[in-house]
């Protein structure tokens, strides 16, 4: 994106600090804000029969949001939360002001378009491997693509996010250290 709409997208923007464990956005609230990560990581996870499902890890220069205040509160799907992992930095974007810039800047619009594309394309290919690889290489491929997390995540949150247990995770770095 050119400067000019950087800046006016930061225009719609407010600066945030907030602490550690701070859950940004829950089924209990009507977040309609967009986050631009300065510093800091969160989580995104949904609590299914009592369990807490990581489903997203989001560090500096990403973007997090309530994908159903996102796109319109489909019902069945008011699980989902975004907790802060780390003291973080970050902008907030009201919704309602993207969708604005979307009709009036064309470049803000396409790298919207983009950061959807990728996000789809980060969450089939982890669909994909859930389905398809053993969890001893889905910890080698985060821990080859994401090494940063096993330094500031919780690891009971990797290994939720790989879909093993702890005690499994534990015999995986015993294995490959």
């Amino acid at each position: 994106m050119s400067n000019s709409s950087i800046n006016e997208l930061f225009a719609h923007s407010s600066l945030l600090e907030l602490p550690k464990k701070h859950i940004l956005t829950s089924s209990f609230q009507n977040d309609k804000n967009f986050y631009f990560i300065e510093k800091g990581i969160a989580r995104s996870y949904c609590v299914i029969n009592d369990k807490e499902l990581t489903s997203w890890f989001s560090t500096e220069g990403d973007i997090v949001f309530s994908t159903n205040n996102f796109y319109g509160n489909q019902q069945g799907y008011e699980y989902e939360v975004v907790q802060l992992l780390e003291n973080t930095v970050l902008y907030a974007v009201p919704i309602k002001d993207l969708e604005k810039l979307y009709q009036t800047n064309i470049e803000i619009a396409n790298w919207s378009r983009i950061l959807h594309q990728e996000a789809f394309i980060m969450n089939e290919k982890r669909l994909i491997s859930r389905l398809y690889k053993s969890a001893e290489e889905r910890y080698i491929e985060l821990l080859q693509t994401r090494p940063d997390l096993f330094q500031r995540v919780n690891l009971g949150y990797i290994a939720s996010f790989l879909g093993i247990s702890q005690v499994t995770l534990c015999h995986l770095r015993n294995k490959i250290k």
